[in-house]
């Protein structure tokens, strides 16, 4: 039978499904952004509807299912994140003894159960970058495995990383020491780090090799940070932090000169939730011979429902390989309308004051004007991020110039730990000059600012920042707003966070985005003919 559509679904955390019809994504799903409850694995059967209505497309008329990452891996932190494993908000489906098909809905269809979980990590890089031929990593707390990319076929390589490779497996024990979760503790011990950067070198002779030891250097430079009341030694974080970025950076170093025997380009894919440390992988990167990197903004286990539906696709299937935009990869497929923005602000209107923008200029200047007066706005467009990151769709924008704004989000309204940074939007063609790099859509890669005193809201204590460069092609609402900004401030980028609150999934639909208006210190929501304030704010 002629494979046309193809389902394919991660039943991890981060549970998520796309439909792919003749190689092109035809719809998607984050399970979280419909459920509402962050890191939710799996996927349900309303969500199986959503995906199927997106596409157009009957159960009837799927080809092949993948179910990825089942029973495989289950994280305990979801049980304490929510005090169930949440399987049983899953579809209800039956493979049969060979795992050759699987019922649902009363419909029997071809699957494959569990492919390599980082080949599919892999092939969601690797299959969606600009490169003929490349390097793969997939690099998660489970494993760090390195691949070949050619044309439309992907292979290990068999290098025995995991051997020696044990930095990740010690982030997600310091992320649980420190925050109670490897899964959503990682990003902020990458925050945590340069606040406990020791003041005088260390002996390298000290570094540490195991978690005990790890601790006890820790001990000796403590650098305490107090959070929510309480003191935390940064310098754990540090530790760790370094151990990464050198592990990384020895990973990369092995990898170059394999690839150039296999005659393949000096480009490196990279993929699986240690990517989302985009201090490490830059630190390595800059170090290595590689010349040009790609990410896809789903790093995590969110990703690999696509990776495995391009696996099958390209490398079962043989089918020749497409072209990916940014756009097409960072943003998913369900868009809401005006009639969607005024059923969700209807119910609360007597709380509200709603000015209606049918200009797309008008809106994207006022938008600016706002925020360079200080206001902080959530920004809602189009089709929301894939992958964990805001990415001027479902964004919280405010004033980078303000040294008081990090503070002030970060405690009125994302309410999390003060230490936590910020990144800018950039307009790609200026990147350069305020960062020293561009072409970093998905807000994965990290520079030192060069005018940071112009810019200290989106200004790390280390001088750094975590970058998006915006395009008008990729964005045109985002980038014009942007522009508008810089027309008054001569700054060309905005701070950007994500449109949601501490323990809360990023928003998907309009009435998520009024309710967190409601219940934090958003000054305003910006819908594409909406601008939102609250009723009797200043």
């Amino acid at each position: 039978m002629m494979v046309r559509t193809i389902v394919s679904i991660n039943f991890n955390h981060d549970g998520a499904a796309v439909v792919l019809r003749d190689g092109e994504i035809a719809a998607y799903v984050n399970t979280e952004r419909f459920s509402r409850l962050k890191k939710h694995p799996g996927l349900r059967s309303e969500d199986l509807d959503e995906l199927l209505g997106q596409a157009g497309l009957e159960l009837s008329e799927i080809d092949h299912v993948l179910l990825c990452n089942l029973h495989l891996m289950d994280s305990p932190d979801i049980v304490k994140m929510h005090g169930s494993d949440l399987k049983e908000t899953w579809i209800e489906f039956w493979t049969d003894q060979c795992n050759a098909t699987v019922s649902i809905a009363g419909q029997r269809i071809p699957c494959t159960v569990n492919p390599d979980h980082h080949l599919i990590h892999a092939a969601t890089a690797y299959y969606t970058s600009p490169f003929d031929s490349a390097a793969v990593l997939a690099i998660d707390p489970t494993g760090c495995r390195a691949f070949l990319g050619r044309d439309s076929e992907l292979f290990e390589l068999r290098r025995d990383y995991d051997r020696w490779f044990n930095a990740n497996i010690g982030y997600c024990s310091v992320s649980e020491l420190l925050f109670g979760s490897s899964l959503v503790g990682a990003g902020k011990v990458m925050g945590l780090a340069p606040f406990g950067r020791p003041a005088e070198p260390i002996d390298p002779e000290r570094e540490p090799v195991d978690l005990e030891q790890l601790i006890a250097l820790a001990d000796r430079y403590r650098a305490p940070v107090r959070v929510a009341g309480q003191e935390m030694n940064a310098a754990l974080a540090y530790f760790v932090q370094v151990g990464l970025e050198r592990q990384l950076a020895a990973v990369f170093t092995d990898l170059a000169p394999i690839v150039a025997r296999h005659g393949i380009e000096q480009v490196l894919c990279l993929s699986g939730g240690t990517a989302l440390n985009a201090v490490a992988t830059e630190s390595a990167f800059a170090a290595s011979d590689f010349e040009r990197i790609h990410f896809h903004p789903a790093c995590g286990d969110d990703g690999t429902a696509i990776g495995a539906a391009l696996w099958y696709w390209h490398h079962v299937l043989g089918n020749p390989r497409r072209e990916h935009t940014p756009a097409g990869q960072m943003y998913s497929i369900r868009t809401y309308d005006d009639t969607a923005v005024r059923r969700a602000l209807d119910p609360v209107r007597d709380r509200l004051v709603v000015a209606e923008v049918s200009d797309p200029r008008l809106r994207a200047d006022r938008v600016a004007e706002l925020v360079a007066a200080g206001a902080v706005i959530g920004w809602f467009d189009g089709a929301s991020e894939v992958g964990p990151r805001a990415l001027g769709h479902r964004s919280i924008v405010a004033d980078p110039r303000d040294p008081a704004m990090a503070d002030r989000l970060n405690t009125r309204v994302k309410f999390r730990e003060t230490f936590r940074p910020f990144a800018p939007s950039v307009h790609n063609h200026r990147a350069t000059e305020w960062f020293g790099l561009r072409d970093s859509p998905y807000m994965l890669r990290t520079a030192t600012v060069r005018r940071a005193a112009e810019v200290p809201a989106v200004t790390h204590v280390d001088g750094t920042s975590r970058i998006q460069t915006v395009t008008r092609a990729d964005n045109p609402a985002y980038y014009d707003m942007i522009a508008a900004f810089e027309a008054r401030t001569r700054i060309p980028m905005v701070l950007n966070t994500s449109l949601n609150t501490r323990g809360e999934p990023v928003v998907e639909t309009p009435a998520d985005a009024v309710r967190t208006l409601l219940t934090c210190d958003l000054d305003y929501l910006a819908f594409p003919s909406h601008i939102v304030g609250k009723r009797g704010a200043s």
